[in-house]
């Protein structure tokens, strides 16, 4: 029967087949988007969510890979730095995985875990250096020394006769210095002047004998002339012509004559052998020869001395390079000696007081320095030059013509009365002084002799003489010292931070007189002061110098200094860290490596030594001013030899700069022998009073006493204030190298003295720690790749088959995604 006939009861709902399947056909398709979304932003949650747990398992093992720091650099040194140790190394790796257990606590290892969402999900753990994150860095080096030290500075600093006082103290003397530096400048090149003012006179002395010169040429050449002139004329030269013309008429006459009788008149015959029965020509002539000889002689003799012919143009040239070198040495020392008299005004009342003494007549000096320019073109401008060369031609012309003459005389060719040769001369020449003889007069008081019975040379002795002590005590500060002191090897030192050691010689102990310690850096330096401060400190609380190991002087308390106990003595480090062979390579040359630079430990000694004399030098120079006996006795030496010149003949015009000169040789004379004895005392490790005001305070007073010629007067150096060797060294340190320099020298000591620490021996062939390789900061990274575990695979493939969501869900289930985290010491 088929359905649309059958009847439907009375009062029922007609049913309908197959509505059902489309409702859930229908919700299906409702819900398989709903699902495919909502699964993709829950699982896209879940992975975001993970990011988090990632930087905190990144962050942990960033802190783990720090705690593996290097123990010995810590320990020596007070520095962190990953450790470079294949152990250590390989226990930071091994922290990689536990940092892992973030996502899974039991490794896997348990099947009851807890929530974990995220333990299936690839796991890697790295960390790498982060750039410029290293000790060798001087701003890392820098900041790790300050954090080090800011604890420890203080007591450094403040504390009563610590780092601001010594400083401070110091500085107040920089004014002193300064002018004591413009004073030595123009002790040399007042002595400078002398030399070359000396030498330009010489020169022009030589000049002013020409005209003398030139008379005596005239005189000789003339006498010649004269002569030859007078036998010309003379009878007896006729007779001995007509005898050379008649001599065998003459002859027959005298033979007449003799053969003659008694009263026979011979006429003619009679005569002549009465003129030249006995005449001997030969006897005339060799009386001729014998006068004509000597004119001759006299008049072909240029050669002369002072000045002769043949080097007035060398004379000349002389004078012209003396007047270049005199403008230029005249020219510093007007600069000189304006600087120095500016610098005066802040200077102590003794120091000024006497520079001013000395220096106020030096103005008449330096008046004079156009007039040597003046003087030389005078003699370009009148053709001295050419003056001469017509002097000495006319000469070398006409002495030989009359040397003609004379030989015609002799041979008897000149008729009697003849005299067709020069009887005149034309020697001409400019004299200077006609235009400047008051120069030339102020010069021969101001080096020549006037023969008064004084001493010309009174000023030169006592510079010699001073000068003599002097090198005799900067001999003695140029010995080479005897250390123990090692080198570093020339292939470890090109592996060095620094590359290599400090370009240059060492320089001389003369070379270093140093008036100018400038504290006008610190001001410009603003708030980097403080870590120059705190490395220069630190550096001195780590390393050793050459007076490491020697007890330092100490005062009991009534001021006595004493006795040296027997015992060894050591000196530690701010750790702790007794300092040795053992530990610093360069024990015993550490600070002054820092200062110096050099490969040579000697050098560096060397060079420290040298500089340190030099400020000791410049204080105990203005200390000649301060202390009154020294000053006087100076004064006086000075005055006298001034004196002694000027009654030679040299007269007032010369005291000025023999005064200066000679003051100038024994204060600096008196500041080597000081020196001297002051640097036994330091590397003593014994303080130096720093400006010394009594003749006690010397260390060599009894030799400063024999220069002078002084009575001894005990003086008191106690309870002055004094600096040390190393107070000096960190001065130095302090004003003299720049941040970088300081910092990448500390560098190479760490890295020196770690490697000395971990290897020992005598000498290092290699570095196994590098300051180069010393990390401080690490960038840990955590990556993780986990799978959709929401998002049915199925609904994936189908809902977004080739759509740019299935992409992006293959990126992040097939790759890692790391997340990084930063962290330093």
């Amino acid at each position: 029967m088929k359905a649309e006939n059958r009847r439907r009861p009375s009062g029922k709902r007609r049913r309908t087949y197959g509505s059902h399947g489309i409702i859930t056909v229908f919700v299906t398709l409702i819900m398989i988007p709903v699902v495919a979304i909502t699964s993709l932003m829950v699982d896209l949650a879940r992975l975001k969510l993970y990011s988090s747990q990632a930087v905190m398992a990144a962050d942990s093992y960033g802190s783990a890979v720090l705690s593996e720091f290097d123990n010995l650099l810590k320990q020596l040194y007070g520095l962190f730095s990953v450790t470079q140790d294949e152990e250590g190394l390989a226990a930071v790796e091994k922290l990689a995985e536990y940092a892992g257990y973030s996502f899974d606590p039991s490794g896997g290892g348990m099947e009851a875990d807890g929530f974990m969402p995220y333990k299936d999900a690839d796991v890697e753990m790295e960390w790498e250096k982060v750039e410029g994150a290293s000790l060798s860095n001087n701003n890392v080096l820098m900041t790790q020394i300050s954090d080090f030290m800011k604890y420890r500075i203080v007591e450094e600093v403040l504390e009563e006769g610590g780092l601001l006082d010594f400083l401070g103290e110091f500085e107040s003397y920089e004014a002193d210095t300064k002018a004591v530096e413009k004073r030595k400048e123009i002790t040399e090149s007042s002595t400078e002047a002398l030399e070359v003012i000396n030498s330009y006179y010489g020169e022009l002395r030589k000049l002013a004998a020409y005209p003398d010169y030139l008379d005596a040429r005239e005189k000789a050449f003339l006498d010649y002339s004269e002569e030859l002139e007078d036998v010309a004329d003379s009878d007896e030269y006729e007779d001995y012509v007509y005898y050379l013309e008649h001599e065998d008429e003459i002859q027959d006459a005298i033979e007449a004559f003799e053969e003659s009788e008694d009263g026979e008149d011979l006429g003619d015959a009679s005569e002549l052998y009465d003129k030249y029965a006995d005449y001997d020509p030969d006897e005339y002539i060799e009386d001729l020869e014998e006068i004509f000889s000597e004119l001759s002689d006299d008049a072909n003799e240029n050669d002369s001395d002072p000045v002769d012919f043949d080097n007035v143009d060398s004379i000349i040239d002389n004078l012209g390079r003396h007047t270049e070198k005199l403008e230029s040495v005249m020219g510093e020392l007007k600069e000189q000696v304006a600087e120095l008299k500016n610098s005066l005004s802040d200077c102590s009342e003794d120091l000024r007081e006497g520079i001013e003494k000395e220096i106020r007549d030096i103005d008449e000096i330096l008046s004079l320095a156009g007039e040597f320019r003046r003087t030389y073109e005078l003699l370009i401008e009148n053709d001295c030059k050419g003056l001469n060369a017509g002097n000495k031609s006319f000469m070398e012309t006409y002495v030989p013509e009359l040397d003609d003459k004379k030989d015609d005389l002799l041979d008897g060719e000149i008729e009697p009365g003849d005299d067709d040769w020069p009887h005149t001369t034309s020697l001409v020449w400019y004299d200077f002084r006609d235009d400047a003889g008051s120069f030339y007069s102020v010069l021969q008081r101001l080096c020549g002799s006037g023969g008064s019975g004084g001493d010309e040379k009174a000023g030169e002795k006592e510079i010699d003489r001073a000068d003599a002590a002097k090198e005799e005590a900067l001999e003695t500060l140029r010995r080479e010292e005897s250390t123990s002191a090692r080198d570093i090897p020339s292939g470890i030192q090109s592996e060095l931070g620094t590359g290599g050691g400090a370009a240059g010689s060492v320089p001389d102990i003369g070379d270093c007189f140093i008036g100018g310690l400038s504290f006008d850096a610190l001001s410009a330096a603003g708030s980097h002061i403080l870590d120059k401060f705190l490395v220069t400190t630190y550096d001195f609380g780590m390393f050793s110098s050459r007076v490491s190991g020697i007890r330092p002087e100490e005062e009991n308390e009534d001021g006595t200094v004493p006795g040296e106990s027997e015992e060894a003595y050591s000196d530690y480090s701010l750790t702790g860290i007794e300092m040795s062979k053992d530990v610093n390579y360069l024990y015993g040359a550490e600070l002054e490596y820092l200062f110096g630079g050099h490969g040579s430990s000697k050098s560096n000694l060397n060079e420290t030594r040298n500089v340190i004399c030099g400020v000791r030098m410049a204080l105990n120079f203005a200390s000649t001013y301060s202390i009154e006996e020294i000053n006087s006795a100076i004064n006086a030496i000075a005055d006298a030899a001034a004196a002694a010149v000027a009654s030679s003949g040299v007269g007032a015009g010369a005291a000025p700069l023999v005064r200066l000169a000679v003051s100038g040789a024994l204060r600096l004379a008196v500041a080597s022998i000081e020196t001297a004895a002051d640097w036994t005392e330091l590397t003593a490790r014994k303080t130096v009073v720093l400006y010394k005001s009594e003749l006690g305070d010397l260390q060599s007073a009894e030799a400063v006493s024999s220069l002078l010629g002084l009575e001894i007067r005990e003086g008191s150096g106690k309870d002055k204030f004094g600096l040390s060797y190393e107070d000096y060294l960190y001065l130095l340190l302090f004003l003299f190298l720049d941040d970088n320099t300081l910092l990448s020298r500390t560098s190479d000591l760490i890295t020196l003295n770690v490697n000395q620490a971990k290897e020992g021996g005598d000498s290092l062939s290699s570095l196994d720690f590098k300051m180069e390789d010393t990390v401080t900061a690490v960038k840990s990274t955590c990556k993780v790749k986990a799978d959709f575990v929401v998002l049915p695979e199925y609904i994936a493939e189908w809902y977004y088959a080739n759509t740019d969501t299935a992409s992006v869900i293959e990126v992040l289930e097939d790759h890692y995604f790391g997340y990084s985290v930063i962290r330093g010491y």
